[in-house]
């Protein structure tokens, strides 16, 4: 019995696939007949005023949520002369300007760290 080593040399360069005779002859027709009357073509759609302006009244609805959110997370302005973080002079004045409380307790503070910087310096100088 003769084994062949290749089953598909018997399909070589012929087209298993073939088409009914007479299929190709009306196709077109054939194919025009069976789909749906086309509906009558629908009146274009006017675009109003609001929904033109629309996506710029979110844009905007954005950036004005986002400067709240940023302002709520930030805090409010302080502008009031207590709080401020500079100490304010009058320049045409000799008059030194009165310290608050917590003012002298940093000053006191930098004070320290100051005279201790400078001790580990000699120290270090002197070994």
């Amino acid at each position: 019995m003769k084994t062949e080593q290749n089953n598909l040399d018997h399909l070589k360069r012929k087209n298993p696939f073939i088409t009914p005779k007479g299929y190709m002859e009306g196709l077109t027709v054939n194919i025009m007949s069976q789909l749906p009357e086309k509906a009558a073509e629908k009146k274009v759609k006017e675009i109003s005023l609001m929904d033109r302006v629309r996506p710029w009244l979110y844009l905007a609805a954005v950036f004005a949520g986002l400067g709240l959110f940023f302002r709520m997370l930030v805090g409010p302005v302080q502008t009031n002369e207590e709080n401020a973080l500079l100490v304010k002079t009058d320049v045409t004045s000799n008059v030194l300007p009165v310290l608050l409380p917590e003012e002298e307790d940093y000053l006191e503070y930098l004070e320290e760290r100051y005279v201790d910087c400078l001790l580990e310096e000699e120290i270090s100088n002197e070994e």
